[in-house]
């Protein structure tokens, strides 16, 4: 790890216990710590998932948040710088931070309790690739655990959050709107959200 660089939460690993990944680009409006209850929220529902992979996440990816011991944890985005881990919370586990778009990576965790997390849901097409494409939508289909939060207020998540509804098929085991009260959050417009948790246990 990069010299005073650090995860960040109250879930970090010690640096004497393991190597500790870069957090890369922390939006300004998601740098106070009020933020970081979506990823505590999303790191307990996840707790008992073998695998995550998370889409986002490159200011404060779940990996730092994690309290059990996954068998892999993935997780993509543009910004966050690339990492690679074989250990995590003290146990053998297979973490990968891909520095890639989306559209550019082969979703296909191992057989096992997954996990799939989008917190702060913003998703971009890339070239000829819709934002919401036929394998994320399986992802999301076939994820046990799946996480989703969102700024009501951002048309982007909007045009988004119904296709990834419509495509499980069972209703939220969680579906609470969150207000933040973090002065960012509230003059970038998004400190209201919803988060919602589907759990096939």
């Amino acid at each position: 790890m990069a010299k005073g660089t650090e995860c960040a939460g109250p879930y970090s690993q010690s640096p004497a216990k393991a190597s500790a990944p870069a957090r890369g680009t922390r939006l300004p409006h998601l740098s106070g710590s009020a933020a970081e209850l979506r990823q505590v929220l999303a790191a307990h529902a996840l707790r008992g998932c073998e695998h995550i992979v998370e889409i986002g996440g490159a200011g404060l990816p779940i990996t730092a948040f994690l309290t059990h011991r996954p068998g892999s944890v993935t997780v993509i985005d543009p910004k966050i710088p690339a990492f690679a881990e074989e250990t995590l919370n003290g146990a053998p586990c297979r973490v990968r931070h891909l520095a890639a778009k989306l559209q550019q990576v082969d979703l296909d965790p191992a057989a096992g309790r997954l996990g799939l997390v989008l917190l702060g849901l913003s998703l971009k097409p890339y070239g000829g690739v819709p934002a919401l494409g036929d394998g994320l939508l399986a992802l999301a289909r076939r994820a046990d655990v799946l996480v989703i939060d969102y700024a009501l207020e951002l048309e982007r998540a909007l045009g988004q959050i119904d296709p990834l509804l419509e495509a499980r098929d069972e209703p939220p085991a969680i579906d609470v709107e969150l207000k933040l009260n973090d002065p960012a959050l509230a003059e970038a417009g998004y400190n209201r959200r919803r988060f919602l948790v589907f759990d096939r246990a």
